[in-house]
């Protein structure tokens, strides 16, 4: 349903630009020059599609002059960033990054990776253009690490207050193992209920007597609930089990019109590691830091490269 909901709205895309593809591949010619690299009325025309299919913009001839914006800026900045990737000789990139987001692009489109090569074809884009797109900005981004990672050492004394932070948020929790079994109330009263059950529980034990009487989804489990952080009990419950030691039943819980009683399989406490937060915030605040000057010398090549339009 998906890739028919793309050709159709791709159809409406190419009609709405008709005049410029046939103006497109009757006069390829160059109308923009960043520094060395000419930009041509095919780029252009590739661009807006890229953009139209990636980002999901639903064309009209409201926003079609905006889209053709959009997409000589975006030729403009990789234009720009493609001539420093080249005066450094920067050839080498994440490549497992590429392919994240080449699959991501495919999945959120609908497809495999040959699935997207075909739909590509049969639009008249290639897949080639697709990955260029990508492979500049991790070029770039291996420009930046090489020119700037020296200056990017963080001592953790500066980010203190940012550890701390994180091993406030995960300070040591108590996690509890339960199970539990839920009975109506029916026509009975609260303690013949009760004693029923607790009869059963005793004689069959609370797996059995869970599947045979609870009305919860995790009677099929024997009424295991599984691994619950104690901070995300409701307070009746809490109050009910607090105390109870491993292998306790609580007392019946009255829970509207329902009788509830809660084993305590197990319990442990989770612990945060000191090193492994250290070494996540300071990785964040370097990405920070390398964020901070790929704006910089984007900014600084942006005033220095001539961009013409012809």
């Amino acid at each position: 349903m998906k890739k028919k909901l793309l050709k159709k709205f791709l159809i409406v895309f190419f009609l709405l630009l008709s005049q410029e593809n046939s103006a497109f591949g009757k006069n390829n010619s160059v109308i923009i020059t960043v520094g060395n690299h000419p930009i041509t009325r095919l780029d252009l025309g590739k661009e807006i599609k890229f953009i139209a299919i990636l980002s999901d913009i639903k064309v009209n001839e409201n926003n079609k002059k905006e889209l053709k914006d959009i997409a000589i800026q975006s030729l403009v900045k990789r234009a720009i960033k493609k001539n420093e990737i080249e005066r450094l000789k920067i050839e080498k990139y994440n490549s497992k990054d590429l392919n994240n987001q080449i699959t991501n692009i495919a999945k959120k489109l609908g497809f495999d990776i040959e699935g997207l090569k075909n739909f590509l074809e049969q639009n008249n884009l290639q897949y080639k253009d697709l990955v260029a797109r990508f492979e500049i900005d991790l070029k770039w981004n291996s420009a930046i690490f090489k020119l700037y990672n020296k200056k990017v050492s963080i001592n953790t004394l500066e980010i203190e207050d940012k550890i701390n932070s994180e091993i406030e948020r995960f300070k040591s929790e108590k996690l509890i193992l339960l199970s539990e079994i839920q009975v109506s109330l029916s026509n009975e009263n609260l303690e013949t209920t009760s004693n029923k059950i607790l009869s059963e529980i005793e004689q069959n034990g609370f797996e059995d007597t869970a599947k045979k009487f609870s009305i919860s989804p995790t009677a099929i489990k024997g009424g295991s609930i599984g691994w619950i952080n104690e901070k995300k009990l409701s307070k009746q419950i809490y109050q009910n089990i607090k105390n109870l030691k491993v292998g306790d039943i609580s007392k019946p819980i009255l829970v509207g019109d329902v009788v509830v009683f809660i084993k305590k399989i197990d319990e442990k406490i989770t612990d945060y590691n000191l090193e492994i937060i250290k070494r996540n915030v300071v990785e964040e605040e370097k990405m920070k830091k390398l964020e901070m000057y790929s704006n910089s010398h984007y900014s600084d090549l942006e005033k220095r490269i001539k961009v013409k339009f012809l």
